[in-house]
């Protein structure tokens, strides 16, 4: 009898188990999304549409800046987008945030392509982003129980080469935007390219009416 009690209680366990919906992911640690998937006002900056257009770029979507800002990092969680630019241009930066390994501003937190120090995939400091005239962070509020899965998926590229005319289909070659665009297409199914053009820039993210911006400095 009572072996068959237990038998029972481990069914009802089991069935209970299993009738929970999985969730995406853990809710982030600083921001949260409106039910209907929307930012709040407080993590919902007014954002100036940026300029971008699908000519060859003039410089790589990369590099190092030439300005000063101070962006703040608090507010970061994982899968939130950086995207950086110089004052004469937005041709601009961008990497994607890991709440995990941000210890310190010089932190190695932020998975990006570049030329430098090394080519291709590899984590930055997240101090680099204020060396640009402009940052931006942006989130992503219907996907935010994603960023975790989004940034994991972006650093299974590490060392991949760097190609700035690398389509944005050929998941093997990288720069800077396609990175984190690539991320939320492949795990959440949804396009951040506002233009839809042949690259995806660091204003087209930027621009995209599914990101919103929750930090921003000049």
């Amino acid at each position: 009898m009572r072996l068959r009690i237990l038998r029972y209680i481990v069914l009802v366990a089991l069935s209970l188990a299993f009738s929970v919906p999985v969730a995406a992911g853990a809710a982030p640690r600083h921001k949260r999304a409106n039910p209907d998937g929307t930012a709040p006002a407080k993590w919902d900056l007014p954002t100036p549409i940026l300029p971008s257009d699908d000519s060859t770029p003039t410089a790589d979507l990369g590099g190092d800046g030439d300005g000063t800002n101070t962006i703040a990092f608090g507010s970061f969680d994982d899968g939130d987008i950086l995207c950086a630019f110089p004052g004469t241009t937005f041709t601009g930066h961008a990497g994607i945030w890991k709440d995990g390994l941000h210890v310190s501003d010089s932190s190695y937190c932020v998975w990006s392509a570049n030329t430098s120090p090394a080519n291709g995939v590899q984590r930055e400091r997240a101090s680099r982003y204020r060396g640009y005239d402009y940052c931006y962070g942006m989130w992503v509020p219907s996907k935010a129980t994603y960023g975790l899965s989004v940034v994991n998926w972006c650093a299974t590229q590490a060392g991949e080469p760097y190609d700035i005319s690398s389509s944005k289909t050929d998941y093997s070659r990288w720069y800077c935007s396609k990175l984190p665009w690539a991320g939320y297409k492949v795990k959440t199914a949804i396009d951040l390219d506002s233009d839809g053009g042949y690259w995806v820039k660091p204003a087209d993210l930027v621009n995209d009416t599914q990101t919103s911006t929750f930090a921003y400095s000049d």
